[in-house]
């Protein structure tokens, strides 16, 4: 009876041993993995204590693991270890863990492979110290065959636990990856400690097997069971891969902020409505002016505009139709519909719906919307082309007030041909030296004398002839070139202002106009202290123009920059005045030297509003010791009303046109060879 007892109690401890191990096994692993991904902010010795504490978890859990397989497989052999031996042991396989953790966290295929393995052989080599130091006088054997496969376990398990953690572990909004990897690590240590403990022969006693109540069984049994628990792990792997890479796809086609599908998404959609033949039309619809109220108020209200503007546009549409969020405010309908009425109906009750007020935060906002529609297969058969045309229709609603339906035609297209023509030569024109500058003069009409000359760009094409800037220019500023196109010139201008200087022609400031562009590619300090240096040129001697938008654009990152050019002793110009986002607030932090009046204040300056405008600014810059130009000067009238405001400086038709070099230094355009041009003082 006492012994049926002691052998049910050793039979639940037995039990109890293996579920202990099991979960030793499985929190080692995952707080090991825990600690060695966490991302410390501190320094490199904060960053590297991680990994080390994440590897003594995982090894003394390794350890531990091999002790309860030991106790509970083979029970009535007394462990006798000395704490030499623990130690060394825990400190083999502890580095093994911290190697594989710092071979992981530098994220390359051959690192990711070798780490693995480098775990197994810590694990083997600890569990062969353990073995043969059980007690003194005892052999313990082996079999060679069960041996590499239970090896072999913990290469397979460490390899595609470290396979997973790496490439699923950055994944956002919902992940699996830790917990999967310490299941398939920590199984991988259990199954090896019970497979090649069981596998054991210890002689030195003269009945071994009935001491370590070895089974018996044959390898083949151990292979199945090895071989069995390898296509579990790697059927969880497979599965786990599958799983998460459908919710990765799903995290990328998916806008986090109207729960939209994005552009990635498009491709997908677009090419299986055009194999299920059910694509008829594509509508892109883009809210008008919603960067002054991102600006304004803030991107968090932006965002919260752009997510109440998505809404009322999915409540519009038909369940066999697609809307995809593109980029920033500008959203995508993909639809079967190709009726133009029908479809034009529609999409203007969307602008409708879209104009609608809304509450948002305490706020009462208000924005319209443009859309540009393009139809299949009348203007393309495939994805890109009817986006490019789609895109092209939306950009003409813009251009002609907005808050517009416009579909696609052939005018259009003619324009985007054109446009796509003149973006290709214009990559090469800098290149070909198709570039030239001309100069209108500034005129000081109180000394009847030039005050300084206004640098503009020209473009002359080899077969289309001399391309408006007001066509190219924008052009240019969309693909960046404008930034190249800028240092070229503010070179040439520069060296042609010091030849005039030393030549005694002419000894005044030339201004060259800056694109936002060139602010944005933290280079304007630079191209500006090059081209002085290189020319010799003195800062005083160069002026750059920039527009109200550019100074309210980003006023931290545009002041400070004009501020670094300032400080080279050249002169700023605030061109277009009055025209742009609101900078009357804040002008006097703006570091300018200049106003210029705009010309189309000047254009109507026989109107009481429009010189009240101009008698106001006058008097702002006198206010704020500002010199003023007036732009568009085209007649006397115009050019004696200025002056007797106070407007000194004055630029415009009336005193001379754009000219080439020559012209300017031919000195023909002077005022003092026109006597009839004479304006005097009241």
């Amino acid at each position: 009876m006492i012994s049926v007892l002691v052998t049910g109690l050793t039979e639940n401890w037995n039990g109890i041993l293996v579920v202990l191990s099991l979960s030793v096994a499985l929190i080692s692993a995952y707080i090991g993995l825990v600690l060695a991904t966490v991302k410390s902010r501190t320094g490199k010795g904060t960053k590297r204590l991680y990994p080390a504490v994440a590897a003594l978890v995982l090894g003394t859990g390794t350890w531990l693991v091999h002790v309860m397989s030991l106790l509970s497989y083979h029970h009535r052999i007394s462990l006798d270890y000395t704490p030499s031996v623990v130690i060394l042991a825990i400190v083999i396989v502890s580095l093994s863990a911290y190697i594989m953790f710092s071979l992981f966290a530098r994220r390359k295929p051959l690192t990711s492979r070798i780490a693995g393995a480098v775990f197994g052989l810590g694990v083997t080599l600890m569990s062969a110290l353990g073995l043969f130091a059980l007690r003194p006088g005892l052999f313990v054997g082996v079999d060679p065959v069960v041996g590499i496969f239970s090896v072999g376990i913990l290469f397979v398990s460490s390899y595609f636990a470290l396979y997973v953690l790496g490439n699923f572990h950055r994944s956002t909004g919902f992940s699996l990856s830790k917990p999967v990897a310490s299941l398939i690590l920590g199984a991988g240590i259990f199954a090896m400690q019970y497979t090649v403990l069981g596998s054991l022969r210890i002689d030195g006693f003269h009945s071994a097997t009935a001491v370590l109540g070895y089974t018996g069984l044959p390898s083949s049994y151990f292979i199945a069971g090895v071989s069995a628990l390898i296509s579990v792990i790697l059927a969880i792997t497979w599965i786990f891969m599958v799983f998460e890479r459908r919710t990765l796809k799903q995290i990328a086609f998916l806008d986090p902020l109207t729960g939209l599908r994005n552009r990635y998404a498009l491709a997908e959609e677009s090419d299986r409505r055009l194999t299920e033949e059910r694509l008829g039309s594509m509508v892109l619809i883009n809210l008008d002016r919603f960067k002054v109220i991102n600006d304004t108020l803030g991107r968090d209200l932006g965002d919260l505009l752009l997510a109440h503007a998505a809404q009322r546009i999915r409540m519009r549409i038909h369940e066999r139709e697609a809307l995809f969020r593109m980029d920033g405010d500008e959203f995508l309908l993909v639809g079967a519909e190709k009726d133009p009425n029908l479809l034009l109906e529609r999409v203007n009750r969307m602008l409708e719906e879209i104009s609608r007020p809304y509450m948002i935060e305490g706020n009462e906002l208000y924005v319209t919307a443009s859309a540009g529609i393009s139809l299949f297969p009348i203007h393309g058969r495939d994805r890109a082309t009817l986006l490019k045309a789609a895109d092209a229709a939306l950009d003409q609603a813009k251009a002609s007030g907005k808050d517009k339906t416009v579909f696609f035609n052939a005018g259009i297209g003619g324009q985007l041909s054109r446009k796509m023509e003149l973006e290709k030569d214009l990559r090469l024109a800098l290149e070909h030296g198709q570039f030239f500058i001309v100069y209108q003069p500034k005129w000081d009409a109180r000394r009847g004398k030039e005050a300084g000359f206004e640098a503009l760009l020209r473009w002359r094409h080899p077969e289309k002839g001399v391309v408006s800037p007001g066509e190219f220019i924008p052009i240019a500023e969309e693909t960046g070139l404008i930034v190249p196109m800028t240092r070229w010139m503010l070179g040439e201008v520069c060296r042609l202002n010091k030849r005039w200087h030393d030549e005694g022609k002419f000894k005044v400031c030339i201004s060259v106009n800056m694109s936002y562009r060139v602010f944005e590619s933290m280079t304007i300090f630079d191209m500006v202290d090059e081209a002085l240096r290189s020319s010799g040129l003195p800062g005083p001697m160069l002026e750059l123009e920039i527009t109200e938008s550019i100074a309210m654009k980003n006023m931290t990152i545009t002041l400070s920059q004009l501020q670094r050019v300032r400080d080279l002793g050249v002169q700023v110009s605030m061109d277009d005045f009055g025209t742009g986002h609101s900078s009357l607030g804040r002008l006097d932090e703006i570091p300018v030297d200049t106003l210029k009046i705009d010309q189309s204040f000047v254009k109507s300056s026989d109107l009481a509003s429009k010189q009240a405008l101009i008698v106001g600014i006058i008097g702002i810059a006198r206010l704020l010791d500002l010199e003023v130009v007036a732009e568009g000067v085209e007649t006397a009238e115009q050019a004696e009303f200025l002056l007797s405001r106070g407007c000194i400086l004055m630029q415009g038709y009336y005193y001379g046109r754009p000219m080439l070099p020559e012209e300017v230094e031919a000195g023909a355009w002077r005022i003092d060879s026109a006597p009839s041009h004479t304006v005097r003082a009241d």
